[in-house]
């Protein structure tokens, strides 16, 4: 009997141990959770070339070296003082002509226009320009982050002409080379070009030159200029000197175009269906470069320039990251220039993918404008001496004071009719002087 019960003893145990056995074999180990690796952003142009918001680290990453000319403007005057009050107040007895200005207060997050003062040149520039910095400002989740900052904003070709006047301030679509008060913003042909052309809106042209982006080797084997000789009331001479260089040139498309006739224009939106671009500075700079950058063509750009846009920091003439070909000033090198890349394709291919990749795909896309936007807000506020006000005192005929807010909000200014501006017509219009400010508070 014992026996028995041993054996059945002996019988439950190993039966006890399969079971466990088997429950071992098939039991489920917890795993511990998975550290993800660490996110790290980049820029991607096709998804990210028309995110305005992106934050200033990204920014950062996008964009490297695209703020030197902030920098520039930021660190001039700081070794000056910095800027006060009275330096951005609207101009008056212009030396050339009459310069349409705004002065714009940022308080808080919003843009107020409390001054402007009519000019000779197209009145939409400056409304270009204001909508580009309202685009930057509410594109970023609390606009109310920025500093307040006040500055006037001049729509003339060069904002502080010969005889510059000591210590006027103001932001412009570029700078003379002696000239350091000017703080350079994108130009307002990054939102719309002036109304009297046919380029439209620049999301708009970008659009429209996707069709004439082909390989490079299948595009004409020629160098296109069109453009104006008289500039500003003067021939300029660098355009003048490159049609003598061009002319009858098996290697030329280079044509003046006169105001007026439409004979031999070429779409701006077209130029990319040549190899080789050739930009030259006119009255001043030339908003030409933008729209010849969106291009997988090479540009020619005569050196030295005179004038400087925002993005002219990242013109690179040579090494492995070169994005445009160099020529002198009166176009005695654009012959052998030519005859050295007609020959030397793939070199030339390189520097036109270089300069797609640089300014097309990234320095010249909307994101890329709004950070500069944003940057040079936070820049300028840095050496501004006052701290703007929103309101001020008005003292009634009784004796009362009232508080009023200052100038005209942008939402409503941006649809307002300007007061009435008559210069005359013709050339003389071009050197029209006047002293007319519509207001200023």
């Amino acid at each position: 009997m014992a026996r028995v019960k041993l054996l059945v003893a002996a019988g439950s145990l190993i039966a006890l141990t399969v079971i466990f056995l088997s429950l071992q074999e098939h039991q489920v180990v917890p795993q511990l959770p998975k550290i993800p690796r660490p996110y790290r952003w980049t820029y991607d142009p096709v998804r990210d070339e028309r995110n305005l918001g992106l934050t200033e680290a990204q920014c950062e990453e996008a964009f490297p070296g695209q703020d030197a000319e902030i920098v520039r403007a930021r660190e001039w005057h700081a070794a000056n003082g910095g800027i006060e009050e009275e330096q951005v107040r609207l101009w008056r007895d212009e030396p050339d002509k009459a310069h349409g200005q705004v002065r714009v207060l940022i308080y808080d997050g919003d843009i107020f226009v409390v001054g402007e003062k009519q000019g000779v040149v197209d009145r939409t520039r400056y409304l270009a320009g204001l909508s580009m910095i309202y685009r930057a400002i509410t594109a970023i989740p609390d606009p109310r982050m920025l500093p307040n900052v006040e500055f006037t904003l001049d729509r003339m070709d060069h904002p502080n002409p010969e005889p510059q006047r000591p210590g006027r301030t103001a932001w412009g679509w570029c700078r003379h080379k002696t000239d350091n008060n000017t703080w350079v913003m994108p130009d307002f042909n990054g939102w719309s070009s002036s109304s009297w052309d046919t380029v439209g809106g620049y999301r708009a042209f970008r659009q429209k030159s996707k069709p004439f982006l082909t390989p490079f080797k299948d595009k004409i084997k020629k160098v296109l200029w069109r453009g104006q000789l008289d500039v500003g009331q003067k021939i300029s001479q660098i355009r003048s000197k490159l049609l003598e260089v061009s002319k009858d040139k098996s290697w030329s498309d280079c044509a003046e175009l006169k105001w007026g006739p439409r004979e031999g224009v070429v779409p701006m939106e077209e130029h990319c269906k040549w190899q080789f671009l050739i930009h030259t500075e006119g009255n001043s700079w030339s908003g030409r470069l933008r729209p010849l950058k969106n291009c997988n063509s090479v540009t020619i750009i005569h050196n030295p320039l005179e004038y400087i846009a925002h993005f002219y920091p990242l013109l690179i003439p040579e090494g492995p990251r070169q994005n445009y070909v160099a020529a002198k000033n009166d176009w005695s090198d654009l012959n052998d220039i030519m005859d050295y890349y007609l020959l030397n394709q793939d070199e030339a291919e390189r520097i036109a993918e270089e300069s797609a990749r640089t300014f097309r795909d990234r320095y010249l896309t909307p994101a890329a404008e709004a950070c500069y936007i944003r940057r040079m807000i936070y820049e300028y506020a840095k050496v501004q001496n006052f701290e703007p006000q929103p309101y001020k005192n008005i003292t009634n005929d009784d004796g009362t004071v009232t508080r009023r807010m200052r100038g005209v909000s942008w939402e409503r200014f941006a649809f307002k009719a300007p007061a009435r501006f008559d210069i005359p017509g013709g050339p003389e219009g071009y050197w029209f002087k006047s002293n007319q400010v519509d207001f200023e508070d």
